[in-house]
């Protein structure tokens, strides 16, 4: 139930009482009177501690009713009175509540120690509000950093060079290390260990780690997008040897290089956007991104792009794919069958040539009655019209040669008899051989009964009759 004290009731004590106890902001539609009343005042800041500050100021200096606010919301300490915010009770009970209302503490209690260790016990980054001299305390620091290591922007200068209290936030949040100083983005055990926590950090490593094995190995395991920040004297790492290029035995391939790829693109396909380019002409290397990826295809080589065995891979994985690969595999039926099975809206990808292939047509539109294939393709409307009954006289005498691959077959023979449409019939093979055995009707042409013969030889005649004395001949 929502309270809102009117005109005639703003003044009531039990009405106040009992809306407060609801809902402990309506405090604020209380009169000054009931402001100023603890009972009510209590009650309000038990329920919800932030409404002290519609309290009166008497009351907001009262040690009971600040208690409680603080207990029940640490921020509720912005309203309090300057006295009780440096009082060391009400404040400890406020951080400990929530440790970022160290803020609304007095400049005292934020140079308190046991004070600002309960706020970082909390949460960290009340690590901010503390004084200078206890963000330049090694165990306020280090307590804040191991529970969050983003909290390491406000320990002082000091700590910031200190071994342990780097290693110890670079551990728990990997990209502490762009402000750690230059000293630490070069050593090597921290790098290290912010890496593993995050390879995106490799971009504040220093060029020199950047160049090494088993730092950047490490940040492209955890993210493949820390391939990006590699240094590019790593295609020339021979440590772990080499091998030659199948495509081109004149380019020296380094191992340790190759390893770096693969399993950034292990981790995330698209990384092989950041390869070189004689990696994104490697099969191997290229068939692992769009494992992970089809849409890696983008980045791979043309004369990859053009590989079959690739791009349908691509495909099976994302069909979206299909956009990347070049313009003669866009105009390869299984391959752009694959990708519309994937997803209908791949269709718009397809060569024009067989975007009016009416077979390639309907069997993309029979697979999953592809409605995205409908979108793009007015053959396939009209098509998909005659499969829901609604026939087109014109659709139909243009396209004789697919009538017999509607699924709504026995409609259509209907419409085709009940409109005499013989000829329409007679033109396709596979309709008219089964509306002959459907509805005993045989059309024919002129042309298929020889006269001059049926005329002049009975046994020729009497074939004939035979022959269709059973059916229902209609001749055009």
């Amino acid at each position: 139930m929502y309270y809102n004290c009117n005109k005639m009731n703003y003044n009531n004590y039990d009405f106040v009482l009992k809306a407060v106890k609801n809902k402990g902001g309506t405090l604020k539609y209380a009169s000054n009177e009931l402001k100023n009343n603890y009972n009510i005042v209590f009650e309000a800041v038990k329920n919800n501690g932030k409404s002290l500050q519609y309290a009166s100021n008497e009351l907001k200096n009262n040690y009971n009713i600040v208690l409680e606010a603080v207990k029940n919301n640490g921020l509720s300490l912005e309203y309090a009175s300057n006295e009780l915010q440096n009082n060391y009770d009400i404040v400890f009970e406020a951080v400990k509540e929530y440790g970022k209302s160290l803020e609304y503490a007095s400049n005292e209690l934020k140079n308190n120690y046991n004070i600002v260790l309960e706020a970082v016990k909390n949460n960290s980054l009340s690590l901010e509000y503390a004084s200078n001299e206890l963000q330049n305390n090694y165990n306020i620091v280090l307590e804040a950093v191991k529970d969050f290591g983003a909290s390491f922007i406000y320990a002082s200068n000091e700590l910031q060079n200190n071994y342990d209290i780097v290693f110890e936030a670079v551990k728990n949040y990997g990209r502490s290390l762009e402000q750690a100083s230059y000293e630490f983005k070069n050593n090597y055990n921290i790098v290290l260990e912010a890496v593993k926590n995050d390879g995106w950090t490799l971009k504040y490593a220093s060029y020199e780690l950047k160049n090494n094995y088993n730092i950047v190995f490490e940040a492209v395991k955890q993210n493949g997008y820390a391939l990006y920040s590699a240094s590019s004297e790593l295609k020339n790492n021979y440590d772990l040897g080499f091998f030659f290029d199948e495509k081109n035995p004149n380019i020296k391939i380094s191992k340790a290089y190759f390893n770096i790829v693969f399993e950034a693109i292990k981790n995330n396909g698209l990384s092989l956007q950041f390869a070189s380019d004689e990696l994104k002409n490697n099969k191997d290397i290229v068939l692992e991104a769009i494992k992970n990826n089809g849409l890696s295809l983008q980045f791979a080589s043309d004369e990859l792009k053009n590989n079959k065995d690739i791009v349908l891979e691509a495909i099976k994985n994302n069909g979206w794919a299909l956009q990347f690969a070049s313009n003669k595999l866009k105009n390869n039926y299984n391959i752009v069958f694959e990708a519309v099975e994937n997803n209908g809206f791949n269709f718009k990808y397809a060569s024009d040539e067989l975007k009016n292939n009416k077979l390639f047509l309907i069997d993309c539109y029979k697979k999953k009655k592809n409605k995205n294939t409908i979108k793009y393709n007015s053959f396939i409307k009209e098509f998909n019209d005659i499969e829901n009954n609604n026939f087109n006289n014109k659709f139909i005498k243009k396209n004789t040669d697919i009538l017999h691959l509607i699924e709504n077959k026995e409609n259509l023979y209907n419409y085709l008899i009940e409109n005499k449409m013989y000829n329409i019939i007679y033109q396709n093979e596979e309709l008219h051989e089964n509306i002959k055995i459907k509805y005993n009707i045989l059309i024919l042409s002129l042309n298929d009964i020889n006269i001059d013969k049926l005329y002049d030889n009975k046994e020729i005649k009497s074939e004939y009759i035979n022959k269709f004395q059973s059916y229902n001949v209609i001749f055009i």
